[in-house]
């Protein structure tokens, strides 16, 4: 079984999506913990003709420190809904692939949920069915546990069975320090993903990289964007 995991982001980047791509299991990190802020809450897209900003979802504040993210709940006291999908609309309406994507999204984000892992996780497992991609989903809080860092990872995977774990590149450095892994019997491969270069309507100065998957798939539509996202395998083995 090949596992991969990571926290509920809003909106992630093309590398999120390979680290599911890879995956039989995706297990969804929901009840780590929450950094305000961070991409959890907020992604990167275009703002302005050749000017990218944040896209960010609000949260209450008593969230900022230590509370699991599956207990962030979003700040309703302002309507953060309408100026999110207004300025896709802005700024996106002339992509080629727009009415093929803005529809699923904003439908999505209309849904009055609760906590911020719930919508994130909504918007992520329907850009993979955009990808046509078939993943078994897992949410870490259905195991519960007392275990951190290494130790928590490991049991997790050992929940799935895993055989290969695919690691964000980030992961290294924490997972050699704790001195959990490696283990015999699994494979570990750390994520070293490239991204390529699209055509980007709302930017005449070049190619802007790392902006959520969104963009991508607003320019190029969702066959291509899968194609950019699995032609990326390049894996380094644990040293």
């Amino acid at each position: 079984m090949k596992v991969a995991m990571m926290q509920p982001t809003f909106l992630p980047w093309q590398g999120y999506f390979e680290l599911i791509y890879q995956a039989d299991c995706f297990i969804f990190l929901d009840d780590f913990q929450f950094s305000a802020q961070s991409f959890h809450q907020r992604n990167r897209l275009f703002v302005n003709a050749d000017q990218v900003g944040w896209y960010t979802v609000p949260v209450k504040k008593s969230h900022a420190f230590g509370d699991c993210l599956n207990a962030v709940k979003i700040d309703e006291s302002r309507d953060w809904r309408k100026k999110l999908l207004k300025r896709l609309q802005q700024n996106y309406s002339k992509t080629f692939f727009y009415n093929d994507v803005y529809p699923l999204i904003s439908d999505i984000i209309n849904k009055r949920v609760d906590d911020l892992s719930t919508l994130n996780i909504a918007l992520i497992k329907a850009i993979v069915k955009l990808f046509e991609w078939e993943i078994e989903w897992k949410l870490s809080s259905s195991l519960s546990s007392k275990s951190t860092r290494s130790e928590r990872v490991l049991e997790l995977l050992r929940w799935c069975s895993a055989s290969h774990y695919y690691a964000a590149g980030g992961a290294s450095d924490y997972m050699k320090e704790d001195g959990v892994f490696p283990v015999t019997d699994m494979e570990i491969l750390f994520q070293k993903f490239h991204i390529e270069s699209y055509p980007q309507k709302n930017s005449s100065n070049g190619f802007i990289p790392s902006l959520s998957v969104l963009d991508a798939l607003f320019n190029i539509g969702p066959v291509e964007t899968a194609r950019l996202i699995t032609n990326n395998n390049h894996w380094s083995a644990w040293k």
